[in-house]
């Protein structure tokens, strides 16, 4: 809601005033009646050519108070705004202002400041606004908090939004909002946790509130929670790949990375996660964290397939290594070596070694015999030359 919806009946306020020692002129009354006409049906350029005639004939400061306060909404409604505020506050610094006109006069000067993002003199305006209001409207209190927060006073929009909230029976959803925000940016997270989950009651599906939950509990270590938080929001359906990937982070941070394999690779059996080289790393390195040796070897092998780098060729090597799959081993040795990997010699090392287990002994001799010309690797090269020439009992 805007100040526009807001153009008062201010001649017909006037009029119930008692007690009033002056009177408008029978052609200045006619004139504003006219403005106050073309004001309600939106013509404020048409209001602005008349007022600027009438202005001339006001001559009592009650007169050139209300030509002010309609000359304000002319130019507010023609988004004159500095011109607005002005003849805003020309019209409150009349003192024969009737006292009924300046609460709407002050919320008046508000608004345009908050349009013209002048926070602290808004904050200012809407404050007087309520002082001089009996029961002042929600709306008004709304307001008075969007000002304070943009100044970053977070307890007073805090103690404004109570009030606008306790004063509504249906507020609207950015009053909460806004409410919200002032909690966390003032770090209330006790009443910001609450509020949440008050909101999330009533909007199961709404990302954005179920990634503030999350990020609430993580901000404050309570991994457990955000955890739990992160699965009942994917079980809503509604969630993007980025938040499926902060699950399977999460199961790991907290201990658990054969749950985080197990989830990719249901995700990618049910179509939410795709197959592509990112994913399929992913899992790998899980099942590995989870000592799940075997599913490992057989998601980093799809790996190195889609890669076909010869790193994740190696990798796959020292993976089969530790599962005694011999033949295997040396299968992945040979595809590093021919994909190029950073440290060759230690590649035909491992050849040598995978060979050799596998009873292959000439090509275990041959890879070793290279290796043991990188200073890095001969003295372990010649260890297991000497066991594929039999000459020591290896294990």
């Amino acid at each position: 809601m805007t100040w526009k919806q807001f153009i008062p009946a201010l001649l017909g306020l006037w009029l119930v005033i008692g007690g009033a020692e002056e009177t408008l002129s029978p052609s200045l009354f006619r004139g504003l009646q006219k403005v106050e006409e073309l004001q309600r049906e939106g013509r404020y350029a048409q209001s602005l050519k008349r007022l600027q005639r009438l202005s001339r004939q006001a001559e009592s400061d009650l007169a050139k108070a209300l030509v002010q306060t309609y000359l304000a909404y002319a130019y507010g409604g023609l988004d004159r705004l500095e011109e607005a505020a002005r003849a805003s506050r020309a019209a409150l610094n009349q003192a024969s202002l009737p006292e009924r006109l300046q609460p709407e006069l002050w919320f008046l000067l508000g608004q345009i400041e908050l349009q013209r993002e002048r926070f602290r003199q808004a904050a200012e305006a809407l404050g007087r606004g309520i002082q001089a209001q009996a029961s002042p409207n929600p709306q008004d209190y709304y307001l008075l908090a969007y000002a304070d927060y943009r100044l970053h006073r977070y307890g007073d929009a805090i103690d404004s939004l109570r009030r606008a909230l306790a004063l509504n029976d249906s507020p609207p959803e950015d009053w909460y909002r806004l409410l919200l925000a002032s909690y966390l940016e003032s770090n209330r997270y006790r009443e910001a946790e609450e509020l949440l989950k008050n909101l999330l009651a009533r909007h199961p599906s709404d990302q954005v509130l179920w990634r503030q939950l999350v990020a609430l509990y993580l901000d404050r270590d309570r991994h457990h929670e955000g955890l739990a938080t992160l699965v009942a929001a994917y079980h809503t359906g509604k969630l993007k790949q980025d938040t499926l990937f902060s699950i399977v982070r999460l199961y790991t941070h907290v201990g658990i990375p054969e749950k985080a394999a197990r989830l990719i690779r249901q995700w990618r059996s049910d179509k939410r996660l795709p197959s592509d080289l990112k994913t399929l790393r992913l899992e790998a390195q899980l099942w590995r964290m989870a000592r799940e040796r075997s599913a490992s070897a057989k998601t980093f092998r799809q790996v190195a397939e889609a890669s076909g780098r010869g790193q994740d060729w190696l990798t796959l090597v020292r993976i089969y290594m530790e599962l005694a799959a011999w033949r295997d081993a040396a299968e992945a040795a040979q595809k590093a070596l021919q994909s190029g990997v950073e440290a060759p010699a230690e590649a035909r090392l491992l050849l040598g070694v995978a060979a050799y287990r596998a009873g292959r002994l000439e090509m275990a001799a041959r890879a070793l015999e290279v290796a043991r010309r990188s200073e890095e690797f001969a003295s372990q090269a010649d260890y297991w030359l000497q066991c594929v020439r039999g000459e020591r009992q290896c294990r």
